[in-house]
């Protein structure tokens, strides 16, 4: 579905692109000049660059203390996991021996019904 749906949009964006060739330089020109105007934010707003540059170097430090708080978490909860499962056998644990007879008993191999006898009147 993502697939016809991505078809369809490039099918629209290609519709709307001009034919003649005139139009097609002018769509050239605009959008090379929106492309440079984009590289060069920075050097018109050097203010804004340099807190946007602050604000990500604090939010990627977050970010990684986040993920090693979490991994660190994860590492301990498995830890303490692994430590618990050894201490719940003891050490004389020994297998229980395999039953030649399987699990089932006598009522539970015999049949809940025997066919028309559950009704009088056969049904």
């Amino acid at each position: 579905m993502g697939l016809i749906r991505l078809a369809a949009i490039a099918a629209v964006g290609v519709s709307l692109l001009p034919a003649d060739r005139e139009s097609q330089d002018q769509v050239y020109v605009r959008a090379a000049s929106a492309a440079q105007w984009a590289v060069t934010f920075c050097d018109r707003n050097a203010a804004t660059c340099t807190q946007a540059s602050s604000l990500w170097s604090d939010f990627s430090k977050k970010a990684q203390f986040g993920a090693k708080l979490a991994f660190d978490m994860a590492m301990e909860k498995s830890k303490g996991l692994a430590e618990q499962s050894e201490n719940a056998a003891p050490a004389s644990y020994q297998p229980a021996q395999p039953n030649t007879g399987g699990t089932l008993t006598r009522h539970d191999l015999a049949p809940a019904w025997r066919g028309k006898t559950a009704n009088k009147s056969g049904i």
